[in-house]
């Protein structure tokens, strides 16, 4: 792909200011958006999607990841804050039925379209302005600050204007765009998968198998010539009927795709859905329970793990992470397992403690060039392996919550310049809990 063209100058009409505007309504984006909000902010949330939630409701994850530790086999709740408050919402609403042990941790299942109602329901801020279907494509700069971000519509390009920008596209897209320090290793990635929806499952029996008997069920696949990359997983269930699966492992010629490239994506997001009826034809055949199972639906797309990566004040490590480190700067808690989805069946887990975590700094959210950007979700400062613990979705909220609050705070002289006493004070205040005690209850 050498070859390019130009387009001729245009002019792009601002659409409106603010002073804080999040770009990326997954996990991360929400958490900044309405944090910011509530510290009395004027925000504007720009999400590319018709629906807020990221992955959580695009690639349809299932369940939400890092809440719990395991202590005695018992799920304890570690990270709180913004989090809590998805939580509690969730269960007021009915769209959980509460914690799910597996391995050494635990996940919260949810229902899909309950999640996204609840979303909703948390950005309706006064100060808040939502705007969806919007994409970004470009930035303008000024000395190190990021003046206006542009998107295009479903049917023209606009700009924004704001003081403050907090990138929680996940892929680090306004900070590489703006000149800020990123990293990206497409030989070095995690793989994505394609998350997928069953019916016609007997629940009472399919939630019975344990998942040593549903490896060996997979192991009886493969033997009768079955080729699939995963012989366990993630799976839920909320309604009688319905298990939500996330087992599919998705490559391009032994390779993870690079989900930057649009032809790899492309060829990726087919060969998921080609894996989802692969899957489905060993379940009805090998696995109790599932005889009579269809596919109701998958992710509207594929769910990516791991792209692009910010060059930080800090760069998170796995030592960091593995020796539960804690920072003086610290924004929020982490208390899941490194959980690297690499090359092979089996994906890679490396434990924390009963009841451990790590702490995460508020300089592994500063973008290295940037004044007034700040990176919440999956593409902070840090190592592969520390990523693929940090990554998950109760994380992404505290980071968003930490940002929001971070931003709303900021004056002239930039997220560098941020108070920590003062933000730790207003995390805390808000729930968050950036110390927790092992002997706390779930």
């Amino acid at each position: 792909m050498n070859q390019q063209i130009s387009l001729p100058d245009r002019s792009i009409p601002i659409l409106c200011e603010a002073e804080v505007l999040v770009i990326g309504g997954g996990s991360a984006g929400v958490a900044a958006a309405v944090s910011a909000a509530r510290q009395g902010a004027s925000v504007v949330l720009a999400e590319r999607g018709g629906f807020l939630g990221g992955a959580m409701t695009a690639a349809t994850l299932g369940g939400i990841c890092g809440l719990y530790s395991l202590v005695d086999g018992q799920p304890v709740q570690r990270v709180w804050g913004f989090a809590e408050e998805v939580r509690d919402r969730l269960e007021r609403a009915g769209g959980t039925n509460g914690p799910l042990p597996w391995l050494n941790t635990a996940s919260l299942p949810y229902d899909l379209f309950k999640l996204k109602s609840v979303l909703d329901d948390l950005v309706a801020e006064p100060r808040l302005k939502v705007l969806y279907h919007a994409q970004l494509i470009d930035v303008t700069t000024e000395d190190g600050r990021v003046r206006e971000a542009v998107f295009r519509g479903r049917s023209e390009a606009f700009a924004i204007r704001a003081d403050r920008f907090i990138d929680c596209t996940g892929d680090a897209e306004l900070t590489a765009l703006a000149g800020g320090g990123v990293s990206f290793d497409p030989d070095n990635l995690q793989f994505p998968s394609a998350m997928f929806t069953m019916g016609g499952v007997d629940t009472t029996r399919a939630l019975q198998i344990r998942r040593e008997d549903l490896h060996r069920y997979f192991e009886s696949a493969l033997a009768d010539g079955y080729d699939v990359p995963r012989t366990a997983g993630g799976l839920y269930s909320i309604h009688d009927g319905i298990v939500h699966l996330n087992i599919t492992k998705v490559s391009i010629d032994g390779r993870s795709p690079n989900t930057l490239d649009p032809v790899d994506l492309s060829k990726a997001e087919q060969l998921g859905r080609q894996q989802i009826r692969t899957y489905l034809d060993i379940f009805r055949k090998y696995v109790p329970g599932y005889e009579k199972a269809f596919v109701i639906d998958c992710g509207s797309e594929l769910g990516v793990r791991e792209t692009r990566r910010i060059q930080g004040e800090y760069r998170l490590t796995r030592e960091d992470v593995l020796d539960e480190r804690r920072f003086d700067d610290a924004i929020a808690v982490n208390c899941w397992p490194i959980e690297d989805h690499g090359s092979g069946r089996k994906t890679k887990w490396v434990w924390l403690t009963p009841g451990g975590y790590c702490q995460i700094p508020y300089r592994a959210l500063l973008p290295q060039k940037l004044e007034n950007v700040l990176v919440a979700g999956r593409c902070l400062s840090s190592s592969h392996d520390a990523q693929a613990s940090l990554r998950v979705t109760a994380n992404c909220f505290s980071m968003g919550q930490a940002a929001g609050i971070a931003a709303a705070m900021a004056d002239r002289e930039g997220m560098h310049a941020v108070d920590m006493s003062t933000l730790q004070h207003r995390l805390e205040s808000q729930g968050q809990i950036l110390t927790p005690d092992v002997t706390c209850d779930a």
